[in-house]
């Protein structure tokens, strides 16, 4: 795996190996021109990218065999199902690392390399933090270029990891002038292979990869590479069955501007959660933020539909939400109209007995609106979308509904337990897409009579406990109001559970 790379200038610390290792030589710079020439047409000469690799192998090993490549060999030959998983999950992505060893003139040894980091699983994690196909620590990741936040990892960027693992190996190469040695250096560290190079200088021995005396794993990491190159080379010496895999592009990059959760991406390309993610696994949280653009990788046959999904189709967003401490996870995804699951998998919900144990933000998603209306066109609320009001001091329900241009039975249905009585600071949840109704038009241009323009009076049902202050304050009328409005109540003075008053609009 990658470790972190020290601020050490190879040249200055072996001064005694500036012609020998430290610097690349010139028999590797030509043999680097000279492939560079003879990869220019090689990439269309081939219908099957397993012969494209077979014909790209340079790395020697014939002239100081490794005892540890059999030993490797025979691992694998006797575990052909390890294999044969490990050719399947490697299929997607072979192509495009292809595509980059052949511009870079860069051994094809190295497009089986995830196999040995991560058995190119994208969500692989190390314990030592190394993280994706190419196992990059966060600093190593950081200083070739690879984002790292809470919303995105670029170390499980498969496209932007391996630019960066292709651009560290071509400098380790360079700096030590073999590729097993820069293989090395990839595992333990520059500074290690250094040193080990050095201690071999002063004691007058080969600084050949074989005859350095290196940490356990990384002695093993190059003949395991080299023990996969060989059975890829002839699988039917080693019983492998390996199927012909297309010369062409599996996936497509294409560009999105908009926050919407993985699933809701898989399904606008039609393909599984899991093809998806396979692909785009550099989102921890499994929502894609739309701060910046983002690239995503769908496969070649799916980028138009899911452009034209994108565009076209309805997919929730995802926006945060301020929570507050105590809140009941089941009533937040109720009122989202999502699942306590699907926000356990976005969020790291701290919960105490169903609810919130402190105030925090969480991820909700929002269903994704028709277009926007065009400039000039008037609109009765504002473009701001609401999801809970909290209650101020003397405000009633009815005062709250028509805020909103809700109904006190939508303000109700959405609140269960609501008893007809607001208290400050209560919080009140509105449906998904709610927003707060503009202020009235102009006196000048409300030319209809309010006779005509009075809307039909609510009719109310009297239950258990009401009292005549209560449903004055619920429904932000006065007692005075409530009489005029009902005959009965002017000739009885207890309300009875059942009896139905008529409530004026205003």
């Amino acid at each position: 795996m990658c470790r972190a790379i020290l601020a050490l200038a190879i040249t200055a610390s072996l001064p005694a190996l500036a012609s020998e290792a430290a610097a690349p030589s010139m028999q590797a710079l030509e043999w680097h021109e000279a492939a560079a020439t003879d990869a220019a047409g090689e990439a269309g000469a081939y219908d099957d990218v397993w012969a494209r690799l077979r014909s790209g192998f340079r790395i020697d090993d014939a002239s100081a065999p490794n005892p540890l490549v059999a030993t490797h060999e025979s691992w694998f030959a006797a575990r052909p199902q390890n294999v044969q998983r490990l050719i399947e999950r490697a299929r997607p992505y072979l192509y495009h690392i292809a595509e980059e060893l052949e511009q870079r003139a860069m051994p094809m040894e190295i497009a089986l390399l995830p196999m040995i980091e991560s058995a190119f699983n994208p969500t692989a994690l190390s314990p030592a933090a190394a993280s994706g196909l190419w196992q990059f620590i966060p600093s190593t990741g950081r200083l070739y270029g690879l984002k790292q936040d809470k919303w995105y990892d670029g170390r499980r960027d498969f496209a932007e990891a391996t630019r960066a693992a292709l651009d560290y190996l071509g400098k380790l190469y360079l700096d030590f002038g073999d590729w097993q040695l820069a293989l090395a250096a990839y595992n333990c560290g520059e500074g290690c292979i250094a040193r080990a190079i050095q201690k071999n200088v002063d004691q007058g021995l080969p600084t050949d990869y074989a005859s350095l005396t290196l940490p356990n794993e990384t002695r093993h990491y190059v003949p395991k590479l080299l023990a996969v190159r060989n059975i890829v080379r002839e699988p039917e010496r080693f019983g492998v069955a390996i199927a012909p895999l297309a010369n062409r592009p599996y996936f497509d990059q294409v560009t999105v501007n908009a926050s919407l959760d993985v699933h809701s991406a898989a399904r606008l390309a039609g393909v599984s959660s899991d093809e998806f993610l396979a692909l785009n696994a550099a989102f921890p949280r499994k929502i894609i933020r739309s701060d910046t653009p983002v690239s995503l990788l769908v496969p070649v046959d799916k980028a138009e539909t899911f452009q034209r999904n994108l565009e076209a189709g309805n997919w929730d967003t995802w926006k945060p939400y301020a929570a507050a401490k105590g809140e009941s996870i089941d009533a937040i995804a109720k009122h989202f109209g999502t699942s306590v699951a699907r926000l356990d998998e976005h969020n790291q919900l701290h919960l105490k007995r169903g609810r919130l144990a402190q105030a925090q933000t969480i991820l909700v998603p929002v269903r994704r609106g028709p277009a926007a209306p065009a400039a000039g066109a008037s609109s009765a609320t504002s473009d701001e979308i609401v999801t809970r009001h909290e209650v101020q001091r003397g405000e009633t329900l009815f005062g709250v509904a028509r805020r909103y241009g809700l109904t006190v039975a939508e303000l109700s249905q959405n609140n269960p337990g609501l008893n007809g009585s607001l208290r400050a600071g209560q919080t009140l949840y509105l449906p998904a897409g709610t927003r707060i109704v503009a202020q009235a038009a102009a006196p000048q241009l409300q030319t209809v009579s309010l006779k005509a323009a009075a809307a039909k009076p609510l009719d109310y049902t009297i239950k258990r406990g009401d009292t005549l202050t209560a449903i004055a304050q619920r429904f932000d009328v006065s007692l005075a109001e409530l009489k005029a409005w009902n005959a009965s109540l002017r000739s009885v003075s207890t309300l009875q559970p059942g009896q139905r008053l008529a409530i004026e609009r205003r």
